[in-house]
Parts: C-alpha cells; structure tokens; sequence
C-alpha cells in the first residue's frame, strides 16, 4: 500500500476512515485472484476471463479486457473497457459468488495449530506438560470500501470500517495488518451470505466510482493454556488477535510472581519456580513467601512446621517447644524455667476487686478461699494465680471469658505443678449455679 492521503470530499470522505491507494492494476490482480478470474497484465490493460463450465452460475460475458493504466485509460483502445465497466463486471460476478470479495491479512495466523507453538515455547515446564485448552477462533469481519480516485482512475482508495460502520483507527489497521490483505480463495468463513450482504448494504455501493466491497475476516483466539504436573493443574487464558496474540504470564497467586517457568512444591502446588526455596528443616520444596525464620534455631524453615509462642510471640518450630508445667500451654524453649514459663512466673500482683479475679471470684466460689492474687493477660491468654497458705491454683482463660482452659495447682513451699483434669474442675474449683 501507498502512503495514506486525505479523504476526497464525497460521502465516505466525511466518514473519517483512513484511506489508503494503490493502482487499479494491482487491485484488478486481487479481485481475479479472490474470484478464480484468470487476469494477465500488458501495457496497461487487464485481460480477464473465467471457464464457464466452472462457474456454471456466473452470466456472460465470460471474458473482458479493462484499462487499467497509462495511455490506456486516456485513450481506450478497441474492444477494451473503462476502469469502471471493468470494476463493474468484477464486482457483478463477486456479488453472484458471495456477495462481496472475502479476504484475510496477509501474516494473520488462521489455524490454531499456528499459533500455539508460539505460546507453548514461551513457557518452561519442570516435571509436567502443556496443552491448549477449550480455545477456539472467533472471526471479526471489517469492511474495505474501494473507489477510484476521482481524476484518475488508474488508482484505487480503500476505506476501512468496523462491522457497525465506523471508520477503522490507523493504529488498528497497522496492529491486524488490515493494510496488506490475501483473498480467501475458496475457504470457508463463518459469515452467511446473508451476514455479509447485509455489510455490503449497511456501506452502500451507489456511485459512478464504486468499485468494490472486500470483508475482511480478522481472527481472534480466545482459550487457556493448561500445565499439568503429576495430578494438579493450573491455567492461563488468553483472548487476543490471532496475528498479535501473546503468551500471557502465569501469576503464582501464592508468591504474587508473575513467571513463565512452572513447577510444583511438595504440596502438590503448581507455583513459580522462582519463588521455590528448600526447608532447613525437611529439605522439602517450597515457596520463599511460606517460609519462616525460627526464632530459636535461625533456621528458614516451612511455615506449617512453626508455631507462635504465645509468651514470646515469636514464631518457632514446634519441636522447639515444650509445655509450660503451670499454665500447661506449649511455648518456646528459652522462655522457661525450671518448666515455668516467664508468663506465669512474673504475673503481677492483683486485687480482688480486679476484673479478671472477681470474674473467676463470682463464677467459683473456691476462688474466695485464697488470700493474694497475681493477674496478667499475654498474647489473648488471662492467667490468675492464687495462692492460700499452703496451695497456689492457676487458672487460664480467653480474654472475655470465664470458663477455663487450663487448671493447676501446687502444694507445699516445693511441690510440682499438678494438672487437673476437667473431670476435676468441680470439686478444685466449686463453680457456683447461676
């Protein structure tokens, strides 16, 4: 195609559509070839001809000889037609046909199978496999209205509209190719007659210089490519032009990675192999974000192997912890001493009147027996201590909440820490009836 030039100033001009030419010579070569017309070139004139005994439906003249350059459009030599009777019987047999020329872009991608390796070898798939899945095509037809220029009709204009009519953007047509189109010869295209009349009509082919409609089918692929890897699977979809279709990223929504390099972890979990790190612990697979530091050993460990110290608050592997022997919760390791953990050793000292003791005090009656009380609150735990003469009871909650989770006792100036059992609570802790 030429460079573009500005609209004439007729009905398609005020469209606003882009207008590209070229010689009429070169469009009568697109439109025998779209229609299976035999079409030589010399010395200005097109000679066209068609075998009747192929194209039983087509109406004479079977053959015709146009001016198409030069001298020959100045001054018509004999037996040979003007650009526009020969536009004219063109156009004639185009609309017996199919009712309008039917084309593609020249480098549009029309099968899936010539796309999908580009998408297949952007992608690097550890221990699994790829294949497209539910992707079809989905045709997007465009309109070329050609005219001959008016004043020389050795060249043509084309214009492009969308199917709703408007004037196709230059960056649309550069992006599809819509500039540099090939008939379909012959191929099948999802549009009825019908369907394509209908765009012919909506454009109008009145004028004396009406040369042609030409639909031009675009493509557009829509689908997901899936990666399999042992009994999992994930997906990334797609829906672009077929001719700029690109191989979307994948995006790990574990690690927020978006990567074209899939693997799986341990779990099974397809993820972005760059956000794989191995445990310090297990040595499993697993992602970078989902690791931890233990907060006794340094080491990077999974985060399913830690838990939170509810005294320190820090996270630790859960072999690193060991239960407290008063308030009987696990906690991490440094945190006690002689088995008490730091919690229950530095409670501060309380009144009676406090919240958290007359809250035990009015829902059990044994609390009211003992002299002096220690209090506290830690990580969403209350511990109350109180201590009689020759007792200590311990006694854990919830925020919020009076009823027990854990109990203890110790007796004597020396004596262990004793779990009571919840068969016990009764009889230890005399819960009054409300």
């Amino acid at each position: 195609m030429n460079d573009l030039q500005t609209p004439p100033s007729n009905d398609l001009a005020n469209s606003g559509a882009i207008v590209h030419r070229e010689p009429l010579a070169s469009f009568v070569e697109f439109a025998a070839r779209a229609m299976g017309v035999r079409c030589s070139l010399e010395t200005g004139v097109a000679s066209l001809e068609f075998d009747h005994r192929d194209h039983a439906g087509w109406p004479k003249p079977y053959q015709t000889r146009v001016a198409v350059a030069g001298e020959a459009i100045a001054q018509l030599p004999r037996r040979v037609v003007s650009p526009s009777e020969g536009a004219a019987w063109l156009w004639h047999l185009a609309t017996v046909e199919r009712g309008a020329l039917v084309a593609r872009p020249a480098a549009q991608p029309e099968s899936i199978h010539e796309f999908s390796r580009r998408l297949f070898d952007a992608y690097e798939v550890d221990g699994g496999q790829m294949h497209l899945a539910g992707c079809h095509l989905i045709e997007v037809p465009f309109v070329r209205v050609t005219t001959l220029v008016a004043g020389d009709p050795s060249q043509v204009e084309h214009r492009l509209f969308d199917a709703a009519g408007e004037g196709v953007a230059e960056s649309l047509i550069e992006q599809l190719g819509l500039d540099e189109i090939r008939p379909l010869e012959g191929q099948n295209v999802a549009l009825t007659r019908r369907e394509i009349e209908s765009l012919v009509e909506r454009m109008g082919t009145a004028g004396e210089d009406f040369v042609a409609v030409t639909i031009v089918v675009a493509k557009r692929a829509e689908g997901a490519v899936q990666f399999d890897i042992g009994e999992q699977c994930a997906r990334v979809t797609f829906d672009d032009w077929t001719r700029t279709l690109t191989a979307p990223a994948f995006h790990c929504a574990a690690s927020g990675i978006a990567t074209y390099h899939l693997a799986a972890i341990d779990d099974g979990r397809i993820v972005a192999a760059e956000g794989i790190v191995t445990c310090d612990e297990s040595g499993a697979r697993v992602l970078d974000c989902e690791r931890v530091t233990c907060g006794v050993t340094g080491k990077h460990v999974d985060s399913q192997l830690v838990a939170r110290c509810p005294v320190s608050g820090i996270e630790v592997l859960k072999e690193q912890m060991t239960e407290c022997v008063a308030c009987q919760q696990l906690v991490s390791r440094p945190v006690l001493s002689h088995g008490v953990c730091k919690a229950c050793r530095e409670l501060p000292r309380a009144k009676r009147s406090d919240t958290w003791v007359s809250g035990l005090a009015s829902q059990f009656s044994a609390i009211g027996t003992y002299r002096s009380f220690r209090a506290g609150e830690l990580h969403g735990l209350v511990r109350v201590m109180a201590k009689g003469w020759w007792r200590k009871l311990l006694i854990v909650t919830r925020v919020g909440e009076t009823e027990p989770i854990a109990v203890s006792i110790r007796e004597g100036f020396a004596g262990p820490w004793q779990h009571v059992p919840p068969s016990d609570w009764q009889s230890v802790l005399a819960k009054r009836d409300n």
